[in-house]
């Protein structure tokens, strides 16, 4: 029976337990969701619906995020998310795997992608940038300021997402808000996220790593998506990426910006279903 809810489950790997919603039935091919930076498992929901009857879909919540456990020491770096996703693959025995990933999760997808290309059946980076930029990390800088560390009623937090993306509908807008905050004893609604994080993007004036020199090394077929006015990802740095791939196809989603798959959810997913279609 194919499922219309996903359920629940979790994964110890090092210090920490990971929470993931698996929608599927195994034996479908495995394909592996990662969301943002302050984002959540459930920001996928819809587009696994949609792609749970040709995929087994798994959607992890990475450390610091939604249910999964904070690091005590602050371990939030890319090696870090690294390590999750090759235990997280090894001990669910996702090889070969379909690899998607948002921003945060997509620069994590990047680095695994480029060193175990073998276990990747088809890699999707989703306005994810490869190395800094003055706008980049201006818009990062903009996405923490709009987003409350305390607010009263989770009206306010759902008010405030759609700030910073108008393009969303209300009821989206609603599902990252509602997955993404939690209510404390007295009624106020806080971040699930690690707000540590926020604080170290800070110290770091929102700055990215170079992932430039990992790049060649992705010999996967692979979707570079971007949304058409995102600040994060530029069209010149998208297209010098598919440049850089054996197997690369680039595609822009209209009338959106760092959320594709979530303000234009028809259009991405018809993209996704194009490119796992699609011959090499």
């Amino acid at each position: 029976m194919d499922k219309l809810r996903p359920e629940d489950k979790y994964l110890d790997l090092q210090d920490l337990r990971l929470h993931y919603l698996d929608w599927g039935v195994p034996g479908r091919p495995p394909m592996l969701l990662l969301h943002g930076f302050t984002g959540h498992a459930h920001v996928w929901d819809a587009f696994a619906l949609e792609f749970r009857n040709a995929c087994h879909v798994m959607c992890l919540d990475q450390r610091g995020h939604g249910e999964s456990g904070w690091s005590q020491e602050l371990r939030y770096s890319i090696d870090d998310h690294f390590s999750d996703i090759s235990g997280f693959v090894e001990i669910l025995g996702l090889d070969p795997v379909i690899l998607m990933g948002h921003s945060m999760g997509g620069r994590n997808a990047l680095l695994y992608a480029a060193c175990f290309p073998e276990k990747i059946e088809r890699l999707i980076l989703v306005d994810s940038r490869p190395t800094d930029s003055e706008e980049s990390s201006k818009a990062l800088m903009q996405l923490l300021m709009h987003l409350p560390l305390e607010a009263g009623t989770l009206e306010e937090v759902v008010e405030a997402v759609r700030d910073v993306y108008p393009r969303l509908s209300p009821e989206v807008a609603r599902q990252i808000g509602g997955y993404g905050y939690r209510r404390t004893e007295n009624g106020k609604y806080v971040p699930k996220y690690d707000t540590r994080m926020g604080l170290e993007c800070e110290r770091s004036g929102y700055s990215a790593e170079s992932l430039w020199s990992f790049v060649k090394n992705l010999s996967c077929p692979t979707l570079i998506v971007r949304g058409e006015n995102s600040p994060f990802l530029t069209r010149e740095d998208a297209r010098r990426i598919v440049e850089l791939l054996p197997r690369g196809i680039f595609r822009e989603i209209r009338q959106t910006t760092h959320l594709p798959a979530q303000e234009n959810p028809a259009e991405f997913a018809e993209v996704v279903w194009d490119f796992l279609n699609s011959e090499f």
